[in-house]
């Protein structure tokens, strides 16, 4: 580098006074560069005595590096969740972003309410319509087959027992032994695993409607005058807070009928399902019964503009905000520790929360139509669970004779 600085100009171009010149300073640069070789030659080191130098400066570096990133991570791990909620999208969901609409100071216009009071007459039919089809159920379709799954098990204890004792000659002889066979509590297991599918269906909707209950009462309480406080953005009008006025109207007039109409519906499809006469229409009822769970959604998707399902999508609650942590590049402590052990030690608290609340939805999947089955069933009150002994004997000896 040193010499590149040199002029360009050789010798032989100069004058005869600019030679000696020229001299001088190709030997100072010569001896120049002779002792700035000596230094470097003994500040250079061996490649194996730089790699680790070089690793010594830069690992904690690294380490920092790392430390923060797994820090954002366990984080953002402990609340996967967004800060917001979008509505469900069904007649529900309509009947909320109605609410949150009407509650606003600014949207004092009577088309605003007259778009909130036709969602809620909409709301009440569907309701309406919800129990009707259930009374209707009940009525035309769950007695009947109450009534002839009683009749048939009475005729079997009637004819195929002597003396309260199971004659297998008799039933063998027993002209409904078909029908007998094909009522589901004569297959225990397969009529509880179709329960628990119905279960499914049900738990679905009712653990939506818990959750938007939870968040509805978590909402902080607005300012003295308002009943409602939203935070908006190009896309999204975010609901921070809401009036006790605002809540019930929600709690009350939405939510709380779409958990009693779960539970309900629960009850009369389990009872349903256990009347069946057959394991071909046991299959199509459970599929029926899926029908009226969709009600509320099919009545939003024939019913509502496409507008007003947009203002649906746009609306969203906001989840209450985890405690904020600092990040541990700062130097705050809560409680003695760093933030970093305490995102640990949370992230570890969380996970195990959520495999327990995993273990206990499975385990209430499975416990609570094993319960319905053995305790709650009324559609064969003092039921011996008798019938499916000979039944299996019966399919035993008809694959054998088919076998042969």
């Amino acid at each position: 580098r040193y010499l590149h600085r040199l002029p360009s100009r050789s010798p032989a171009a100069l004058g005869s006074e600019e030679q000696p010149q020229q001299a001088r300073w190709g030997e100072a640069a010569m001896a120049e560069q002779r002792v700035v070789a000596e230094d470097h030659s003994q500040m250079l080191l061996p490649i194996s005595e730089l790699r680790p130098l070089a690793e010594s400066e830069l690992q904690p570096m690294i380490s920092a590096t790392s430390r923060l990133d797994s820090f954002h991570l366990e984080r953002r791990e402990t609340h996967p969740l967004p800060d917001a909620q979008d509505l469900p999208e069904s007649i529900y969901g309509a009947a909320m972003m109605a609410t949150l609409r009407s509650s606003q100071t600014k949207h004092a216009a009577s088309a605003v309410h007259g778009v909130t009071s036709l969602v809620f007459i909409c709301l009440v039919f569907n309701i309406l319509m919800q129990f009707y089809v259930l009374y209707c159920t009940k009525l035309y379709v769950c007695t009947p087959a109450v009534n002839a799954v009683r009749a048939l098990y009475a005729k079997f204890h009637r004819e195929v027992f002597e003396d309260g004792v199971l004659s297998m000659e008799l039933f063998g002889e027993f002209e409904d032994v078909e029908a007998l066979c094909q009522i589901p509590l004569s297959q225990p297991l397969f009529f509880l695993s179709i329960l628990v599918v119905w279960t499914c269906t049900c738990w679905v909707d009712l653990s939506e409607s818990v959750q938007y209950l939870q968040l509805w009462f978590m909402l902080d309480r607005p300012e003295k005058g308002q009943k409602t406080k939203v935070e908006t953005t190009d896309d999204t009008v975010v609901a921070t807070s809401a009036s006790l006025q605002t809540k019930a109207t929600v709690i009350c007039c939405v939510l709380l009928p779409k958990i009693g109409i779960a539970c309900y519906l629960w009850l009369l499809g389990a009872r349903w399902l256990v009347a069946t006469t057959s394991f071909q229409d046991l299959m199509l009822n459970a599929v029926a019964l899926s029908f009226i769970t969709g009600l509320d959604e099919l009545i939003y998707s024939a019913v509502f503009p496409e507008d007003i399902k947009a203002l649906v999508q746009m609306y969203k609650i906001a989840r209450p905000g985890p405690e904020s942590v600092a990040s541990p590049s700062k130097a705050a402590t809560v409680g003695g520790d760093d933030a970093h052990t305490v995102i640990m030690r949370r992230h570890s608290r969380q996970t195990l929360k959520r495999i327990f609340c995993m273990l206990l939805t499975m385990l209430s999947l499975l416990v609570l139509p094993m319960i319905y089955m053995r305790f709650l069933q009324q559609v064969l009150p003092g039921y011996k669970w008798d019938v499916h002994g000979p039944c299996e004997s019966r399919i035993s000896n008809l694959m054998h004779a088919d076998e042969h």
